[in-house]
């Protein structure tokens, strides 16, 4: 079509006024559509696997949801203020890596030695900017320092003393390997080291409790996602799992969507699960909880286990998995919702 003809035959065509009218529209129809969604929405995750009502007790189990809440609230209270989905990501995790009931932070499982190598990853999906750790023995809360990284301009993943000590410089809380023992923990090691003690076991195959994770979009339309975990129990010293990859565990691109993953890491590592979900949607025109559930339905046929949580562009969300149970949650402006079966916990 002849754009000057398209507005009558006095010719009184300016291409000037024309460019300004058509970008006043879309300005009002973007506006229109924030308006009729949601201004944020945040999803987290506490882990996947073998979760029964008959192994969880009252205790347990309320416990678990007030920490899931509590992650949420963390998170929300960022969203709310105006903040960038990437802090809220990372203060959802990080209230998460300071409860003792999730594989992270504080209730980090036990590896083969008996020490603890905590792994996280950050990534901002508007810049494409990550960080990423593993192997760290003292960071009190990895997910920090994963931001860290995810800052500067030289590195995105950094190991073992390495990282440990450039936390250290940058005034991160350190504390000792031993702080992170718990008893639950040490009873799992010492079950896991009986049964086979050459093998390494999902910390919530016989458990209840794993990797954490959260996704947000925040009111300018951004994406994020964060990751942190302790690994597998009775692990290989130095084994690094999905959590601190980029595009296995932790993927957020603002073209598509934000996505964190909990399960067997060598499965999401090999079916790279968490860009998987956005390569769908970018190149294969495959719609977002469609490609959410190809990606989790791969890494099933690899004999893997687990789930993710993800949030796509518009703020819609979805949170499947292919085990027995995830703790999960997710708030939005109107609502908050935790998760550990198929219908919402008390809060």
């Amino acid at each position: 079509m002849d754009l000057r003809t398209s507005h009558g035959p006095d010719r009184s065509y300016n291409p000037k006024v024309f460019l300004r009218e058509q970008k006043n529209k879309i300005i009002k129809e973007h506006q229109y559509h924030m308006s009729t969604t949601s201004k944020y929405t945040l999803c987290i995750h506490g882990g996947a696997g073998v979760i029964t009502k008959e192994e969880l007790s009252d205790a347990e189990r309320a416990s678990i949801v007030n920490d899931l809440n509590a992650s949420l609230i963390a998170g929300e209270e960022v969203l709310k203020s105006g903040g960038s989905a990437t802090d809220a990501v990372c203060a959802a995790v990080t209230a998460l890596e300071n409860s003792p009931n999730f594989n992270a932070g504080k209730g980090s499982v036990y590896a083969r030695s008996g020490k603890h190598y905590l792994e996280a990853s950050v990534m901002d999906g508007k810049t494409l900017k990550a960080g990423a750790l593993a192997n760290s023995q003292t960071i009190k809360n990895p997910v920090k320092m994963a931001k860290v990284l995810m800052d500067r301009d030289d590195i995105v993943f950094l190991s073992g003393e390495g990282v440990d000590a450039m936390a250290k410089d940058h005034g991160m809380e350190i504390v000792d390997n031993t702080w992170f023992d718990t008893p639950f923990r040490k009873e799992q090691w010492k079950m896991a080291k009986k049964m086979a003690g050459d093998q390494t076991f999902l910390d919530h195959t016989n458990f209840k409790k794993g990797t954490v994770g959260a996704v947000a979009i925040d009111s300018e339309g951004n994406l994020a996602a964060a990751t942190s975990t302790g690994g597998m129990t009775n692990k290989i010293d130095g084994r690094i799992g999905d959590t601190a990859m980029i595009g296995c565990g932790t993927y957020a691109n603002n073209k598509t969507c934000a996505v964190s993953c909990t399960g067997i890491g060598e499965m999401f590592i090999r079916a790279t699960v968490a860009s998987r979900v956005s390569d769908m949607m970018e190149y294969g025109n495959i719609s977002f909880k469609l490609a959410a559930q190809r990606s989790i339905d791969e890494q099933a046929a690899l004999e893997g286990d687990g789930g993710i949580i993800a949030i796509d562009r518009n703020g819609d969300f979805t949170m499947p998995y292919n085990s027995e149970g995830m703790y999960r949650g997710v708030v939005t402006q109107d609502d908050r919702k935790v998760y550990i079966w198929d219908t919402p916990e008390n809060n």
